[in-house]
């Protein structure tokens, strides 16, 4: 049982690995990587929407470099939140 709920944990992060290249969102002249705070992202993209979801803090933006709308996870709604994740 434990071996399936891993797996079923896993699948999530393995899909959103491969829909998204990070090394291609930009906002501006600024690149989102694992270590961008919501502040940077904040201050820095064409943010379209800002919410709690499932548990995250939610923030929904314009790709400078795609000009596709991509939603970036948060632990929290917190300027020094860093990005969990992106989609």
């Amino acid at each position: 049982m434990r071996k399936l709920l891993i797996i079923l944990m896993a699948l999530p992060a393995l899909s959103f690995a491969s829909s998204l290249d990070m090394s291609t969102l930009k906002c501006k002249n600024m690149s989102i990587t694992n270590t961008t705070t919501l502040k940077e992202v904040q201050d820095n993209c064409l943010i379209k929407d800002q919410k709690n979801h499932k548990g995250m803090y939610e923030v929904e933006f314009t790709n400078t470099t795609t000009g596709k709308k991509v939603k970036c996870d948060f632990a929290k709604n917190d300027p020094t939140a860093v990005v969990n994740g992106c989609r």
